[in-house]
């Protein structure tokens, strides 16, 4: 095991958030718990592209444009940016309760591959983890505003795929891989979507459907497809069927639990340590992280593509001002769900 990540097989360390469960889900409270002093929400950055030759999508025939390629990729000017770029880009408002689709103009949640009036084409934020790089950030600040830097908890969502089991690891890529960036057919379907946000989706899917799954092996044992055993994902075996921090009851919120404080994440070469991950490339991050002495909380809803942080004034006044990190203070109050971007609501 990884130094700074061992496994926590004490699923008790977590119950001192069991009082989110009394909250109504969607609210800011179902996600970080009451009683700190100010909240905030961190946007997961988004990726925007457009061709480098005309600097616009608007300009070429997208059916035509990548036909004698080589590299597609060398053809686009691809580059990270922030929600407020995109509410820029799209004429919007960005604020606190913004939800990404509103922020581009897509009342259906449809925004995939949306292109702007100034040609460049957007991609989504990942939901259910915060990008490696961004955590870092962030953690380079939890790390300052905690008694115990060096020792928390870190609750990993069991539900990704090839964690606990071979399940699910695999499957999105052996019937097809997704066109490249740039292809015509890129942000069009499923092909739209991040590989992480595919890989998420397809474990949310796979976790959902335990109960039907459960109940065709019950009533045709002989046809019923056997699924992997744990241990033989990721985690080792004992870890793959140790104890589980649960929340929100039979919502599939089960989390394994590693000692990890936020020094630990505040490292930029935090992937390759990770023993969740055999992958630094496409590392998933905590689910929820919180120092020993509970002085700020960290959480991703596996539903958002944003992450809450619940902590002192001090902390997220430091959060605000980090470069490379967009984030907002956040009133407890407020409307997290998806329609609950009443700024940006189409007229």
């Amino acid at each position: 095991m990884s130094a700074g990540f061992s496994w926590v097989p004490d699923a008790e360390r977590g119950e001192w958030l069991r009082s989110m469960e009394a909250e109504s889900f969607g609210s800011l409270f179902s996600v970080v718990p009451r009683g700190f002093e100010m909240y905030a929400r961190v946007f997961h950055p988004v990726e925007r592209d457009r061709p480098r030759a005309t600097r616009s999508w608007h300009a070429i025939d997208r059916t035509t444009y990548f036909d004698d390629a080589a590299d597609i990729g060398a053809l686009l000017e691809t580059e990270p940016c922030t929600w407020s770029a995109a509410a820029a880009s799209f004429g919007t408002t960005m604020h606190a309760e913004a939800q990404y689709a509103r922020l581009i103009g897509s009342a259906s949640g449809e925004e995939v591959g949306a292109v702007a009036a100034d040609g460049w084409r957007y991609g989504e934020p990942s939901e259910g983890a915060l990008d490696a790089s961004t955590l870092t950030a962030a953690s380079q600040v939890l790390a300052r505003h905690t008694g115990t830097p060096d020792t928390g908890i870190a609750a990993i969502w069991e539900g990704w795929g090839g964690l606990v089991s071979s399940a699910g690891s695999k499957d999105y890529l052996t019937e097809a891989s997704p066109p490249p960036v740039g292809h015509p057919a890129a942000g069009e379907g499923i092909w739209g979507t991040t590989a992480q946000s595919f890989r998420r989706r397809f474990a949310v899917a796979a976790q959902r459907s335990k109960s039907s799954v459960r109940s065709l092996r019950v009533t045709l044992p002989r046809l019923a497809p056997r699924a992997p055993k744990p241990g033989t994902g990721v985690l080792a075996p004992e870890i793959a069927a140790g104890p589980r921090f649960d929340l929100h009851g039979d919502t599939g919120r089960n989390y394994v639990l590693f000692e990890a404080g936020a020094a630990a994440f505040a490292d930029p070469h935090w992937p390759a340590r990770a023993p969740w991950s055999d992958d630094a490339a496409r590392v998933q991050s905590p689910s929820i992280l919180w120092p020993e002495d509970r002085s700020w909380v960290l959480a991703t809803e596996l539903d958002y593509d944003s992450t809450l942080i619940a902590g002192t004034a001090a902390l997220i006044s430091d959060l605000v001002r980090t470069s490379g990190l967009e984030v907002l203070p956040i009133h407890p109050n407020a409307d997290l769900t998806w329609d609950g971007d009443s700024i940006n609501r189409a007229a």
